[in-house]
């Protein structure tokens, strides 16, 4: 009786060990592969606070960013430290009919180069359908920013520049921000972490990085399903007031130096509650004209899923395409614009 135990108890023992060896060689063979066919795994983005701005990217830096399933993109930042092209001078930007673009993720763009970005394929776009306007543009967009905290750049860069056009690229997540910054500030620097070696050595491993983008893959930051309905109207309350109080700190600054001032409201209105509706408020009840990603894409018989890549949100390459076109059609509708002069 108990040989035949020790005996099992022996073969349970060389079984495991055979699957801990399997899955070390099949996680090493992985790791291999992935070295050998993947650009990198972990995504840098060197940043520094500026007083009176908040926190931009180092500038002339390499940035390096991947989400491990769709993107892996290498850009550099600007000298003013923005993932954009060098800036047109001053003179160019006056005497042109310049369009800047604001915002924060998704003018940011991290996930795609410089080149596939909205301001360039609007350029590009302008330049070959309306060369009479001599359309430039630029683009100042940080990750995890509102419209509250970016008003610091229309101050500290973008008045420089003389827009005819400025456009706020809004997001769902705006709300929260513009509460958020409203009261507390953005941070000032970004956090940063030691670990143990095993820890560090499971981050820097691409095979870790894979299965984590896996099983992560598609998850948003949804709110707490747990709050009551009076907490929600409460919060709702707030954030359209913060955001009410930045578009009126963005109109103040764009009629003083006679710019036109617009909104874009990307595709993602399609997904998520009724945000657009509550923009859409505070947007006419200022006079602010609001762009409609969402309706070009529809009008022009596009997949709104297309604009985005699969695993991410974010704009695809064909999304900064789709919004380049619905500025454009802004533009031809609105010619006048190019004609303004700052004061």
């Amino acid at each position: 009786m108990r040989a035949g135990i020790h005996h099992a108890l022996r073969v349970a023992g060389w079984n495991a060990l055979l699957l801990l060896v399997g899955l070390i060689l099949i996680a090493g063979a992985g790791e291999v592969w992935l070295r050998l066919t993947t650009p990198f795994a972990t995504s840098i983005l060197p940043s520094r606070f500026v007083p009176g701005v908040g926190i931009i990217r180092t500038p002339g830096a390499e940035m390096r960013y991947t989400n491990n399933l769709d993107y892996w993109v290498v850009s550099r930042a600007n000298s003013l430290g923005f993932l954009e092209r060098e800036l047109p001078s001053p003179e160019r930007a006056r005497e042109s009919c310049h369009v800047t673009l604001i915002g924060d993720s998704f003018t940011e763009a991290r996930e795609v180069p410089i080149s596939d970005k909205l301001q360039v394929r609007l350029e590009a776009l302008a330049a070959r359908e309306l060369p009479d306007m001599d359309v430039t543009t630029s683009a100042f967009g940080i990750s995890h920013t509102g419209q509250v905290s970016q008003v610091r750049f229309y101050d500290a860069f973008v008045r420089a520049l003389h827009p005819k056009l400025v456009v706020l690229v809004f997001v769902r997540n705006d709300f929260g921000n513009n509460e958020r910054e409203l009261h507390s500030g953005p941070p000032r620097t970004a956090s940063a972490s030691t670990a143990p070696a095993p820890i560090t050595l499971l981050r820097n491993s691409y095979f870790v990085q894979r299965l984590d983008s896996w099983i992560d893959h598609g998850q948003g930051g949804g709110g707490a399903m747990s709050r009551t309905a009076s907490g929600v109207r409460k919060d709702t309350h707030r954030r359209e007031a913060a955001t009410g109080i930045a578009l009126d700190r963005f109109k103040e600054r764009t009629d003083r130096d006679g710019a036109a001032l617009a909104i874009l409201a990307t595709h993602a209105r399609r997904f998520a509650g009724n945000w657009f509706t509550r923009l859409h408020a505070l947007a006419d009840a200022r006079g602010i004209p609001l762009i409609d990603q969402y309706e070009h894409i529809a009008r022009r018989g596009g997949r709104v899923e297309d604009a985005q890549f699969p695993h991410d949100y974010h704009w695809s390459p064909t999304g900064h395409q789709w919004a380049a076109e619905a500025l454009l059609e802004f533009l031809k509708r609105n010619r006048s614009i190019c004609g303004r002069r700052p004061p």
